[in-house]
């Protein structure tokens, strides 16, 4: 700051100032009389002013009128440092104050105010006047006009702020379009996949165009007010997350110039004309100051926004970002449009596919269909001529086994009666001897009872055979009905134990049963036994093979048993467990058994429908599960769960 010998003084100190200044007015005077001086200062052209100690102009040449507009009169006696615009009056004090106290005078530029207002810039320097004694007492201000110099700077710096600006936002410009031609265009152009490409496009935008918030919205048609949903957003930092949700749905006016793919500008959400008083309050609680919104609009009529925000200051959306953002919005509606018809392309071949698998599915179920039905004619024409087999065995046999009480009874009656005749006539006439002794009436007397109770026991036998012939050849014609596992199992042995017996040089095969206490069960009974059929004639064929390959003991066990609920059977069940010890099943062909057609026996020894279908009843009709266990050189376990 300026010293205090050049800030305005009190009365003491003018008194002094005047005494100074007359002294310094009278060494003037002189001076200003001589017409050389005179002429040099009416011609010259910078600003000359003598300033006394404390800041007051004792002389001012008379440019100061042509270029500030004050007369000589105007300003001669006033403080010199009023004139001077307020910003730059502390410099010129601070200089002024430096050359009074070292005597060099300092070269500045400063604005000085016009008589009619205006600014002017002067740029002066400094030189001192001493007294006799050679103490400094004035300073010697030249000043000259550089306004117009200036001015021309300016222009000059300004025109080439804005030439390098229009340079700059040329390059911004070309690098934009680049980045979107690159980066963009490339992108989402080479992606099919609909939440990438309006993930990419949202990102690149926001990259691109150096905004807090890019937002993708799909508009939701039919809905009065319009309803926008959102789909993807991207913000600059972190600190905008809470800001993500743009409140595109609740600004009505502006939904419906969108609706009618109009492109929405906002500056400044607190000045545009664009918004209505609630749209304008509901942008800003939501910290909202700028919005670029741009519609998109694809080929199936899908109306998508594109909406540029910035939470901080208002921003002026130039032109060249307008038609950025529009060719942004068009690459997107093309990318979209390739999505939705790939989509398209994708869903129509994955329903040819999907009818495709759906009459694949349908012939194999048509086949094993047809399979089972063929099977189930056959077991049905064998179980009808099994049953009338069985009846026509069965009337007979029941005559015999009817008959053969009372053919008993009258034997024994025959036998006491000769008995009696021995005994009261124990010496018959020679005929009646001869032909006791031909018939050999001792032998025949011991022998017929034994030979009528094993004629009893052989229609007994004949009629379990039949019996069970009856119960394996049930039709099912009435449903599902309570069925005693054990008596199915029996059936089925009688009907196969010819096959346990030794024939040729393969032994008898032990048979091993050992019933549990089951419940009977709810089934078709004449479908468990064929089941059972199935299961016990392929152990029979393998304990077969095995023999022919070693000399082993053969053995088939039977267990049955109930299972209690467990996780994936919640209800209990009945197991009924066929093990045979024969050469094993491997584990490739274990996992084919139950295959239709699927066989290991030689041609016309088996039509590989007979697992097939047990698995079919077991599984598919009575809900249950058919499993088989084996280890190669071990035996099988067919194991069999039915509900109750």
């Amino acid at each position: 700051m300026a010293d205090a010998s050049i800030d305005k003084t009190t009365e003491h100190e003018t008194t002094e100032r005047e005494t100074d200044s007359e002294f310094d007015e009278t060494d003037l005077s002189a001076l200003q009389k001589d017409r050389l001086f005179r002429s040099i200062m009416a011609n010259v052209a910078d600003l000359i002013a003598v300033i006394d100690a404390q800041g007051y102009r004792i002389y001012n040449s008379p440019s100061y009128y042509r270029v500030l507009g004050y007369t000589s009169a105007e300003l001669k006696g006033t403080w010199a440092y009023d004139k001077i615009h307020p910003d730059d009056q502390a410099q010129v004090l601070e200089a002024a104050a430096e050359t009074l106290k070292t005597g060099i005078g300092k070269k500045l530029e400063y604005r000085m105010q016009h008589k009619d207002g205006t600014w002017r810039i002067l740029e002066s320097s400094g030189s001192v006047m001493r007294d006799d004694r050679g103490d400094v007492k004035n300073i010697v201000i030249v000043a000259h006009d550089i306004s117009d110099r200036k001015k021309e700077q300016w222009e000059r710096r300004r025109a080439e702020r804005a030439l390098e600006q229009s340079r700059q936002s040329y390059k911004d410009l070309v690098r934009r379009e680049e980045m979107l031609n690159r980066r963009l265009a490339s992108q989402i152009r080479n992606s099919l996949d609909l939440k990438t490409i309006i993930a990419t496009a949202v990102n690149e935008v926001q990259d691109l165009l150096l905004i807090d918030l890019c937002n993708f919205f799909w508009y939701v048609p039919n809905t009065d007010p319009p309803e926008f949903q959102l789909v993807h957003y991207a913000v600059s930092h972190s600190s905008l997350a809470n800001s993500v949700s743009y409140p595109l749905s609740r600004l009505t006016r502006v939904g419906q110039r969108l609706i009618n793919q109009e492109i929405v500008q906002i500056q400044s959400v607190y000045t545009s004309s664009e918004l209505d008083n609630v749209s304008r309050t509901i942008l800003s609680e939501s910290g909202f100051t700028s919005q670029l919104l741009v519609p998109v609009k694809t080929r199936s009529q899908k109306l998508g926004v594109i909406v540029a925000a910035h939470c901080q200051g208002s921003r002026p959306w130039s032109a060249d970002e307008v038609e950025l953002l529009q060719a942004v919005a068009n690459q997107l509606a093309i990318a979209i449009d390739q999505a939705e018809l790939f989509d398209s392309a994708q869903a129509n071949a994955n329903n040819a596919q999907a009818q495709a698998l759906l009459i694949e599915q349908a012939l194999a179920d048509l086949q094993k269909t047809q399979s089972q039905l063929i099977q189930t004619e056959k077991m049905s024409s064998l179980g009808q001529l099994v049953a009338g087999v069985a009846h026509e065995i069965n009337n007979p046999v029941n005559f015999i086994y009817g008959n053969l009480n009372h053919t008993n009874r009258f034997v024994r009656h025959l036998l006491e009666a000769i008995a009696l005749y021995q005994k009261n006539y124990p010496e018959p006439v020679p005929e009646v001897a001869a032909f006791l002794d031909e018939i050999d009436l001792e032998f025949l007397q011991q022998d017929l009872p034994k030979m009528l109770t094993s004629m009893k026991i052989g229609a007994d036998r004949i009629r379990q055979i039949v019996l069970s012939l009856r119960n394996f050849s049930r039709t099912d014609q009435e449903g599902r009905k309570p069925f005693n596992v054990h008596e199915g199992l029996d059936s089925t042995l009688l009907i196969l134990q010819n096959r346990f017996k030794s024939y040729g040089d393969r032994p008898a095969i032990n048979l091993t049963k050992r019933y549990g206490d089951i419940p009977m069960v709810d089934a078709y009974a004449g479908q468990l036994n064929q089941v059972f059929m199935n299961i016990l004639s392929n152990a029979l064929d393998a304990i077969d093979e095995a023999h022919a390959d070693n000399n082993i003991t053969s053995e088939i066990s039977i267990i049955t048993e109930s299972s209690p609920p467990t996780e994936p059977n919640q209800q209990p069940m009945v197991a009924i467990r066929i093990i045979d010890n024969g050469n094993g099943i491997p584990e490739d062909i274990r996992k084919k058994l139950f295959d239709p057609f699927f066989t290991t026996k030689p041609v016309g020894k088996g039509t590989g429908l007979g697992l097939s279908i047990s698995y079919q009843i077991v599984v598919e009709k009575h809900q249950g599960r058919l499993e088989c266990f084996s280890k190669v050189g071990e035996g099988t376990e067919f194991r069999i769960e039915i509900p109750l």
